[in-house]
């Protein structure tokens, strides 16, 4: 299963280290910085269960306006996972969503929460050789 990391453009740091260590872990990762057309691409994520994991921070520039088409869009309802990275206050809009807080944590503590997210560590596949 696909996992969408969104983010700031500022919040680039963050969002690689996720997907390095959700990828590691066996998982799809797509980043989408934050930019124009953004709220589009969240609304209409990868598919319909996949998770959207939305990076938040003081240096996210999205508009209330923004926000507010986001959480009007049925393609997200109940895949958006908010992630603060800092302790900025969330948008009003977003109060209402799953969020968990990254900030302060420590590296361990932060994989483990988003493996927790993304559904753990998946195997890989490998195919069978002729005759095994």
């Amino acid at each position: 299963m696909p996992v969408l990391v969104s983010h700031s453009p500022a919040d680039e740091p963050w969002a690689q280290w996720i997907a390095l260590e959700l990828r590691a872990a066996g998982h799809d990762v797509h980043l989408d910085p934050a930019g124009p057309g953004f709220v589009r691409r969240l609304a209409a994520g990868l598919g319909g269960t996949d998770p959207v994991l939305l990076l938040i921070s003081a240096e996210h520039r999205a508009t209330a306006e923004d926000w507010a088409t986001l959480l009007r869009a049925p393609a997200i309802v109940g895949r958006l996972i908010v992630l603060r990275l800092d302790a900025a206050e969330l948008p009003r809009a977003l109060r209402a969503l799953p969020c968990r807080n990254l900030h302060g944590l420590d590296e361990e503590d932060a994989l483990e929460l988003l493996l927790n997210l993304a559904g753990g560590i998946r195997r890989h596949q490998f195919p069978r050789a002729a005759g095994w």
